[in-house]
């Protein structure tokens, strides 16, 4: 399932296919990343004073050590470490949980009880995440989620069969949010992570939904003449939505008011089709991918003033791009399998830097709330499966979160 897969389609199929498709994969030039982390800088991390006991304590120590392990921050030790974690958590059904946080001056208490191992290890997310904001003043991962796209077989008429699914990101309580079984691209989460936006094929044809993730609710966002897709909502008001549309002619980048319907226009390309929105974090600009160069390329467009620049001038196609505090990740296609790279949109190509190798192939990036960390798409022969790249400068080495199970993953989204 290559980056292709998820083009756009109006008028010219192959061309709708190969933008559409684009809202998945990302890339980065050689240059230097905006992410300004020296990862090899870790402080040390002792877990050695908690005892743990019985199913749920096990199941907290297990999932606490494997977020802090993977939140990039710290280097795990069994010894003395700078940050000492120490105390007890206990319980089969109910878990007791008694510890206390220590680092150099400072220190914080943690005394909970979970009814259930379920809610422990919600609770372990929690602490972990706190230990991160506390010791290092960044945001954590432990509590976020993943929305994506599992393809699980091909339809007599050849069709793919595919439904949306969240789940914790490190892949437990996944939840199946959709159950027709259309094709499905372009998933992103509402600012609030109560919902999740995405592109599907249920009625036949590309329509954007929302699905909301507590009550499986999936409803039609737009109803416009042709084609509706990408729907995005904007970081600092949900009710604006980044959208295409094509009801005025070709695929063209909106912003509608969810609440009125009413349209701002803000791309007038004729002989081009545009694709893949994402809001920059202040929500004053979009970056989207269009062919009006020939090939796919990112451009950003002011919203306020409805002027576009071009980003990326280099390679093949530049597509699937997400905006994050730190820059811009995107796929790229440059003779090679898609990349993925990130990019300061100030600077430019200037500034680009891969963070995937040339002989493999990843797409559909999407930042993680630390700004640090991204999820993508890797596809190993014919399996497609969820990756976690970390974009720091000597960052760890991409990890697979979870099996796949045999099912085909893809398009994956990080909650805000």
């Amino acid at each position: 399932a290559g980056a292709g897969r998820l083009c756009y389609t109006f008028g010219d199929m192959r061309r709708i296919a190969l933008l559409l498709g684009l809202m998945a994969a990302a890339v980065c030039v050689a240059g230097e990343i905006v992410v300004n982390v020296d990862a090899a800088a870790k402080q040390s991390l002792s877990l050695a004073g908690v005892t743990a006991s019985g199913a749920g304590g096990q199941s907290f120590l297990k999932t606490l050590r494997n977020d802090l392990a993977r939140c990039g921050w710290y280097r795990l030790t069994e010894g003395n470490g700078q940050v000492k974690v120490a105390g007890s958590v206990s319980g089969a059904g109910g878990v007791a949980e008694n510890l206390t946080v220590s680092w150099p001056g400072k220190r914080f208490s943690w005394p909970r009880n979970a009814a259930n191992e379920v809610q422990a290890r919600s609770h372990a997310h929690e602490l972990a995440d706190n230990i991160v904001q506390a010791t290092t003043g960044e945001r954590g991962i432990a509590q976020s989620r993943f929305a994506m796209v599992a393809k699980t077989g091909v339809s007599r008429s050849g069709q793919a069969i595919e439904d949306l699914y969240v789940c914790d990101y490190d892949g437990h309580n996944l939840t199946r949010l959709t159950t027709d079984g259309a094709p499905i691209v372009g998933p992103r989460w509402a600012p609030d992570g109560k919902s999740v936006y995405f592109t599907s094929y249920r009625l036949g044809f590309a329509s954007v939904f929302r699905a909301d993730v507590a009550t499986r609710r999936v409803e039609r966002l737009a109803n416009f003449r042709g084609l509706n897709t990408g729907a995005v909502p904007s970081p600092t008001d949900a009710n604006l939505i980044a959208i295409i549309l094509s009801h005025q002619g070709n695929p063209e980048l909106y912003v509608m008011n969810a609440r009125t319907k009413a349209l701002t226009r803000l791309t007038r390309t004729k002989l081009a089709a545009e694709a893949s929105p994402c809001w920059s974090p202040d929500g004053r600009k979009i970056c989207y991918v269009s062919d009006a160069s020939g090939s796919p390329q990112l451009y950003v467009v002011d919203v306020a003033s409805r002027q576009s620049r071009r980003l990326t001038f280099k390679g093949g196609e530049n597509v699937q791009p997400d905006w994050g505090k730190h820059g811009i990740v995107f796929a790229t296609k440059r003779g090679a399998p898609y990349r993925i790279a990130v990019m300061d949109p100030e600077r430019g190509e200037a500034s680009l830097r891969f963070l995937t190798p040339v002989n493999e192939q990843y797409e559909s990036p999407s930042w993680a709330p630390d700004g640090r960390h991204v999820v993508a798409a890797r596809t190993q022969g014919r399996q497609s499966s969820i990756w976690v790249l970390d974009a720091a400068e000597k960052g760890d080495k991409p990890y697979q979160p979870f099996s796949s199970g045999g099912a085909q993953w893809l398009n994956p989204a990080w909650s805000n």
